[in-house]
């Protein structure tokens, strides 16, 4: 587990966003965005160099190398005057001059002066901040309640965060109180309650308290998800419950973590799926098998396939498919990009460079070398 992989939360995508809901949707004429309705009627004329969706009703607009923030309305609501600028969440948002992070509230004002090398985004109201290589958390209201002094941390889940000093980790709470001991080698993030960690080569689990509950006796494990948790044992993978019990048989060269009640499980090169019970529900024969989305899995027998919750295969042409988000799913074939429906049709054609996921009924997509937004009905929201 690489922790610096926690600092991809502190880059700003700045060039392929994804939107939440709103009811505008940014839109380009050549170089230029400015934003539309979903009629595809302009509200704010293309002016700017870039813009990223509207959160909180403030969306972060590109000008000149300078970037700031418009309301619905197109008003400034603070000024181009930010080298990046993140998304407003829950009220704040990140920005950064002069590589030095800080954090704005709705009115413009830094509630949190420019002075970071990095901040990370809000979880249970706590963010990660870096300086100088160290790592600390500020409150909601800016307020530096732990200062920077740990080597690495991770963000806040069920009340505690990782923090690690001198290569051994352990938790903190709200208020920087170390109440799990830095005594272990690593740690994952709670999940349903339970944090997986390795003592002397060894990994099992501890609860909230810090209280082992799963004995540190596998040489891996998954965190839990549906209740149960993938382990390896004796050089097999199976499933274990919350106490530790032994759910699903250690019989598996691999396995994947249980989404909509099936997980991927594989033994020498084929894969295929097993219910919570433990039981085959496809024949491992699979050459590549992905994890159920939306009632649908992606798997390969030659070529690519659909399989539907009853194992019900449906033949796909395309060289590559990704999983289902809100009904549809990217699909390319000779390097373009297009997107198909549940029963496998193609509803929006193969003519895009990429095409990311829809999220709250419009996805990003690549056209002629520059980005642009889609709705489902394959509307473009650009014009070259």
């Amino acid at each position: 587990m690489n922790r610096h992989l926690l600092l991809l939360v502190i880059l700003i995508r700045m060039y392929i966003c994804t939107a939440q809901t709103h009811m505008l949707i940014p839109y380009r004429e050549s170089d230029l965005w400015g934003f539309a309705d979903r009629s595809m009627r302009v509200v704010i004329p293309p002016q700017y160099d870039l813009v990223q969706p509207f959160y909180d009703h403030l969306a972060a607009v590109k000008k000149d190398g300078k970037m700031g923030y418009i309301d619905t309305s197109g008003n400034a609501a603070v000024p181009l005057i930010y080298d990046r600028a993140g998304n407003f969440v829950n009220g704040f948002a990140l920005v950064e001059s002069s590589k030095k992070w800080g954090i704005l509230n709705k009115r413009g004002e830094e509630i949190t002066p420019l002075k970071y090398d990095g901040i990370g985004q809000f979880y249970e109201d706590m963010a990660i901040i870096v300086l100088k290589n160290k790592w600390g958390y500020i409150d909601k209201f800016g307020r530096e309640v732990v200062p920077p002094i740990y080597d690495e941390a991770s963000r806040f889940s069920n009340g505690l965060a990782a923090v690690a000093k001198n290569e051994k980790w352990g938790f903190i709470n709200a208020k920087g109180e170390e109440v799990i001991p830095l005594q272990y080698e690593i740690v994952a993030d709670f999940n349903e309650g339970l944090a997986a960690a390795r003592q002397d080569g060894r990994w099992g689990f501890i609860d909230l308290k810090g209280r082992v509950v799963v004995p540190f006796k596998y040489s891996g494990v998954s965190t839990f998800s549906e209740g149960l948790a993938a382990a390896r044992y004796n050089g097999k993978v199976g499933f274990i419950t919350r106490t530790g019990a032994h759910a699903v048989p250690f019989k598996y060269d691999g396995a994947n973590s249980f989404s909509e009640g099936k997980a991927v499980v594989q033994i020498d090169q084929l894969f295929g799926f097993i219910n919570t019970k433990g039981k085959l529900i496809t024949p491992l024969k699979y050459q590549v098998a992905f994890d159920f989305s939306e009632g649908r899995a992606i798997v390969v027998l030659g070529t690519p396939a659909l399989l539907d919750e009853s194992g019900e295969e449906t033949p796909l042409y395309f060289d590559r498919v990704r999983n289902f988000k809100e009904g549809l799913a990217a699909v390319e074939k000779n390097g373009l990009w297009g997107y198909i429906n549940k029963e496998g049709d193609l509803v929006i054609p193969l003519k895009y460079a990429e095409a990311d996921n829809f999220l709250e009924g419009i996805a990003v997509v690549n056209h002629k070398g520059k980005y642009g937004y889609i709705d489902k009905q394959g509307r473009e929201f650009f014009k070259d």
